[in-house]
């Protein structure tokens, strides 16, 4: 009577175990299959002076466009987090972007120049610009940015470090 009430309670603790793992593993292939998209960061710069928020997003694909120029139109939408400042004015958007041979060539609108509330320098967000494009895009080496077609800045490390 004892092997009986000992193989019940066996085959119970099986049963559960079993029912734990099944759902472990369902659960995991669920999670990375409704995954779709690449982990990007974002740096933002914080409305509290020479401090930045750092922020983690899945984006998608957007098949208008390639991978660059959507992270760029969502760099450009500002962060999701509060006491965050914008890189640039809002109203700011890619006219073109390509890149080619390591080059990333980025035209954006003259929106870019206006000032406002909440935004940083022109200067200090196309360094962010350009830290969170590098920062992302591996293969990215160098920006040549333009507002409204007009080569507008080029960033040159050693400059600012003379400075």
């Amino acid at each position: 009577m004892e092997s009986k009430t000992l193989i019940k309670k066996n085959l119970i603790s099986v049963v559960i175990i079993s029912l734990i793992v099944i759902s472990l593993v369902v659960s995991s292939v669920l999670f990375f299959a409704g995954r779709k998209g690449s982990r990007r960061v974002f740096v933002f710069p914080s409305v509290e002076k020479g401090r930045y928020v750092v922020e983690n997003r899945i984006l998608g694909t957007n098949p208008e466009k390639s991978d660059v120029e959507f992270y760029i139109d969502e760099l450009l939408l500002g962060s999701g987090l509060e006491r965050t400042k914008k890189l640039f004015t809002a109203g700011t958007k890619v006219i073109s972007c390509f890149e080619r041979d390591g080059t990333l060539y980025l035209d954006l609108s003259r929106d870019l120049l206006k000032m406002g509330d909440n935004v940083v320098e022109i200067k200090k967000g196309i360094e962010l610009l350009e830290l969170n494009i590098k920062k992302n895009f591996k293969g990215i080496n160098d920006i040549k940015l333009f507002v409204d077609g007009i080569y507008a800045f080029e960033y040159t490390k050693s400059f600012t470090e003379e400075q």
